[in-house]
């Protein structure tokens, strides 16, 4: 019974991360867009160039595939898609390191109530 409520509830906090994830990665890309729209038409081009990028590579491997993939997948994506996917990823990444920086500090603080005992 104890696992079964330890999976459940961390299948819960899972969740309520990725949403808070999404939730604070949106905040970003509109932060960016409604109060520093010289550095997000700056993301912009940059989102495009990875894109590009993307295409090129396509192309290099498999003139076919990248047809098909910018008919459909790459036509699809625009740049600001791209945009909001690389500011998730580093919103994501930076969450990730703060909960970790926070997890270490109450380990070392744990560790050092341990050894005074």
């Amino acid at each position: 019974m104890q696992t079964v409520l330890s999976a459940i509830l961390f299948i819960v906090l899972f969740v309520v991360y990725l949403i808070l994830e999404v939730l604070m990665a949106m905040l970003a890309y509109m932060y960016l867009n409604l109060y520093h729209p010289y550095t997000f038409g700056s993301l912009i081009g940059i989102a495009r160039s990875v894109l590009n990028g993307i295409t090129a590579y396509l192309q290099q491997i498999s003139p076919d595939l990248a047809n098909r993939a910018d008919a459909t997948l790459l036509g699809e994506l625009g740049p600001k898609s791209v945009l909001l996917l690389l500011i998730g990823l580093t919103v994501s990444a930076l969450a990730r390191l703060v909960i970790w920086m926070i997890r270490r500090s109450f380990d070392g603080v744990r560790t050092a109530r341990a050894a005074v005992r």
